[in-house]
């Protein structure tokens, strides 16, 4: 990392980052074509599972290249500055590297689903692995190879 005096260390802080952000950008390649997809995701144990469509270009992508990288970040404000370009943000972040893959377990998928479904949507009942719905949608899982994360001021 170019400025380690605004690296996040620790381990809590990272992952109430990663707890509270609602949105990720996952970033995929294929024939030297870059894709990024804003996901609703969830994380979990050093996992990160968002739900797809069974189809397109993400799923495309990610059958042919499993590498990954995917960003969270969280704006807080803006700092205006005193002259021009000293405008700055007041924020955190987080970039990782890794693999991803469909996760083709039953009760992994609907654990991930229901996992989903408490944060974004915790009045909404829990699904049971015979569920209709866990057959019509795939369930994605990044597993983290190096993350990074940092914030502004540090």
């Amino acid at each position: 990392m170019r400025r380690s005096d605004k690296e996040v260390t620790n381990q809590e802080e990272v992952e109430e980052i990663l707890s509270n952000a609602l949105v990720g950008r996952l970033g995929t390649c294929l024939n030297n074509i870059p894709y990024i997809t804003p996901v609703n995701f969830v994380y979990d144990k050093d996992k990160i599972y968002f739900h797809s469509a069974l189809e397109g270009r993400k799923i495309e992508n990610i059958t042919s290249n499993p590498n990954i990288c995917f960003e969270i970040d969280e704006i807080k404000s803006i700092i205006p500055g005193q002259r021009p370009c000293a405008t700055t943000t007041e924020y955190k972040s987080i970039i990782i590297f890794g693999n991803i893959q469909i996760v083709t377990d039953i009760e992994e998928k609907t654990f991930a689903l229901n996992k989903l479904i408490e944060k974004y949507a915790p009045q909404s009942p829990k699904l049971s692995s015979s569920s209709g719905a866990i057959a019509r949608t795939n369930v994605l899982v990044i597993g983290i190879k190096e993350m990074t994360a940092k914030q502004s001021p540090a």
